[in-house]
């Protein structure tokens, strides 16, 4: 088999991986917006599959679901047709995340037994799948201990699902532009190499994004979205009075709202500014000139549904969107940072498709 062609066909098989992976990040997101993520009393991976029969089965699990902290605590006054709609979007997840495993396996080894992979590959693949494990643990950690009868933990668990899954996202889809690659040409130019500048500024700016991400975690579990909902100001004033109560700074940013809706405003304009100025910087070279304007773009209407978010009080489907578009804007920068740490060293060309 063609090396092309055994790359076409891993590449294919990354890509949906990635797309199941979005998906259900995005239903989990939203999950976490309706704080449904825990509306399944009791899953189990083969009883659990088919979705509940009638409205019998519901009820059954929605009394299940009545022994819960978080129904006891938060939700006490729930009906029926609420829990159904927390009840599907969790029962969506799962079946995501579990069409997710099979598809991440299953072909890895169809892959490894054809000697379509080697060694290197299979344990780098093995690594990464892996790493994203660690979500399913901190998952099933936090639901068997003490921490989920805890109000203020709920920060700190959004915040870490958020940074597990975008970094898994995020080596998933390294591999996918790796082995887009071109592996042959007939004809072509060289490109120079990426300045070391644009390589800091690439670093940069997917941290703070991804900084920012997390910080969203926190201010969804903190509700931060429910208070100073004007703009650009925080209720006619750029720094609120009551900012970092507690000593230990880090509590501030994710048990504190004022704080931690505060950081994440600023955040957002220094990020705005980073990305302008890393399009003007790289707005010449070859290969992320064609990246940066789109970076810049999806992240102003990443900006946009933020304000909106915040203007009419955090309704969910704008905040779902703004989820996704997340996504998106990592995804972009996740591009432009590997275009510049492994560019692409020549454009190719048909000089016979004339």
């Amino acid at each position: 088999m063609q090396p092309q062609t055994i790359s076409r066909m891993i590449n294919a098989w990354l890509l949906l991986c990635l797309i199941l992976l979005s998906a259900a990040m995005i239903i989990k997101g939203t999950a976490m917006l309706r704080e449904s993520g825990f509306s399944i009393a009791e899953w189990k991976p083969i009883n659990n599959i088919a979705l509940p029969a009638d409205g019998a089965d519901f009820q059954k699990e929605f009394e299940s679901y009545k022994s819960l902290p978080q129904f006891q605590k938060f939700f006490p006054h729930m009906e029926m047709d609420e829990f159904r709609t927390i009840y599907l979007l969790e029962y969506t997840q799962y079946v995501l995340e579990y069409m997710l495993i099979i598809m991440l396996f299953l072909p890895l080894f169809i892959f490894s037994v054809m000697q379509a992979l080697g060694w290197r590959s299979i344990l780098k693949f093995l690594f990464i799948f892996g790493f994203g494990g660690l979500q399913y643990v901190a998952h099933s950690t936090m639901t068997d201990h003490s921490l989920m009868d805890d109000p203020h933990f709920l920060p700190y668990r959004m915040s870490l699902e958020l940074a597990l899954q975008f970094t898994f996202f995020g080596l998933i889809f390294w591999q996918i532009l790796t082995f887009s690659y071109p592996k042959q040409g007939i004809g072509g130019f060289e490109l120079p190499h990426p300045p070391v500048f644009l390589k800091i500024f690439s670093c940069l700016t997917l941290a703070v994004i991804f900084v920012q991400v997390i910080l969203g975690g926190a201010v969804s579990g903190l509700h931060a979205g429910l208070i100073f909902n004007t703009f650009p100001q925080m209720d006619m004033t750029w720094v609120p009075d009551g900012l970092w109560p507690m000593p230990e700074w880090y509590k501030n940013l994710f048990e504190d709202a004022a704080t931690a809706q505060f950081v994440h405003r600023m955040i957002a304009y220094g990020l705005t500014a980073v990305v302008l100025l890393f399009w003007l910087l790289g707005r010449n070279n070859p290969h992320v000139a064609h990246l940066l304007p789109i970076l810049f773009s999806i992240f102003v209407v990443q900006f946009l549904l933020g304000v909106l978010t915040l203007l009419f009080t955090v309704p969910i489907p704008i905040s779902s969107l703004h989820y996704a578009n997340a996504i998106l804007v990592f995804s972009i920068a996740v591009a432009i940072m590997h275009r510049l740490f492994i560019p692409i060293k020549t454009i190719y060309y048909d000089i016979g498709s004339g």
